[in-house]
């Protein structure tokens, strides 16, 4: 019981170590690419936390898996190259033991990567977009400051003062629009107006309606001819339509939804994507134990290049018979399912069996094919 407590301990510290480097490195990546997407399409700073933070649970899906993985190769690898191994077997703590200690951890491993991909990945889905949605919609969140120019398409737009007055609302004063492409053909227009403000159409056109203003259009000969207006709209953007607020619409409904409602393909093979982190995670804590056993000459990370070479594996198969699925060359059973139960027949199993057992079932197969010649 003692030595249970000591594997254990170990192996779940280990775990989180892994998963806190791991997943800085990946939050220092989205940091950066949402700061980079933030200076090119105007989001503001104060959202990329947000954004983050609904990113995440996609990052553990993957993460938490990996990390109990790596936790089994270094943690197990060092009792080995310690000798620590060696002195427990000679006191009866036997491999099986190890196995039924790790599978315990794993389990719980695998009953929260279960919660993450099932209930949090939707969750968070559906709250990055209503805050994709609020970001497109709301005047605040528009790349305008006052005294500087942006450029929306073929538009430049100036604004000489902009008043915050609350998440809901922009006002914008002394607007100047410079057309530089109209109808095709280089001929400036300017239109300037005291006042405006952002609109959607139901369509999901983003459009800058200004009030009371002039416009300066110039014909081919360089000739300005000057029109006055009440009211005056021009498309800014068409990012938010229809067709992209339903694009991930699939990833946004419940787990417990699409089981009771899956009619597509699509649909059903989103169900197994999300229960298929719950199989690999156990499939790959059964992998990881063999190969963590070492000699003590050989060091502690003798067999970890092996064991990323087996994970990466596991996971391009996985994401090829998606990809398979989705293009209608393999049928949705067994679907994804299809790949733990490979993995454990074809790897996990072989591995875990006795190498007294190996070598007996490689001088059978020797002898058989040695009597068929005969």
């Amino acid at each position: 019981m003692l030595l249970d407590k000591y594997i254990f301990k170990e192996l779940f510290k280990s775990q989180l170590v892994v998963l806190l480097v791991l997943l800085s490195i990946f939050v220092g990546q989205g940091i950066v690419r949402l700061m980079s997407e933030s200076v090119v399409s105007g989001l503001p700073p104060r959202l990329i936390g947000l954004f983050l933070l609904y990113s995440l649970p996609d990052f553990l899906v993957y993460l938490m898996p990996l990390t109990l993985y790596v936790a089994i190769i270094i943690t197990l690898g060092r009792i080995c190259s310690d000798s620590e191994m060696v002195v427990m077997r000679a006191v009866g703590y036997s491999p099986m033991r190890i196995m039924i200690v790790t599978i315990l951890l794993g389990i719980v491993t695998a009953a929260a990567v279960g919660y993450v991909s099932s209930v949090l990945t939707y969750q968070a889905a559906n709250a990055r977009n209503s805050l994709e949605l609020q970001a497109a919609n709301d005047p605040e969140f528009l790349p305008i400051e006052s005294g500087r120019f942006v450029e929306f398409g073929m538009y430049n737009v100036y604004v000489e003062h902009v008043d915050n007055k609350g998440s809901n609302n922009k006002d914008i004063s002394n607007i100047y629009v410079i057309e530089t492409d109209y109808n095709g053909m280089f001929r400036p227009t300017i239109t300037a107006a005291k006042e405006g403000h952002i609109s959607i159409d139901p369509e999901g056109t983003r459009w800058l309606e200004l009030k009371d203003g002039r416009r300066y259009e110039s014909d081919l000969e360089g000739n300005f001819r000057q029109g006055h207006f009440s009211v005056f709209r021009a498309p800014v953007s068409s990012n938010v339509t229809e067709a992209s607020n339903n694009k991930n619409k699939i990833g946004r409904t419940s787990t417990l939804e699409l089981i009771n409602n899956a009619n597509t393909v699509q649909e059903r093979l989103e169900i197994q994507w999300r229960l298929a982190p719950i199989f690999s995670t156990l499939v790959l804590c059964i992998v990881a134990v063999p190969l963590s056993m070492v000699n003590p000459r050989q060091g502690r990370f003798a067999r970890l290049m092996p064991a990323i070479l087996i994970y990466a594996a596991y996971y391009l198969f996985l994401m090829s018979v998606r990809n398979f699925i989705n293009t209608g060359v393999f049928g949705i059973f067994p679907g994804l399912y299809i790949v733990p139960l490979l993995f454990l027949f074809l790897v996990a199993i072989p591995l875990n069996l006795p190498k007294s057992h190996i070598k007996h079932i490689r001088h059978t197969k020797k002898m058989s094919q040695a009597k068929s010649e005969h």
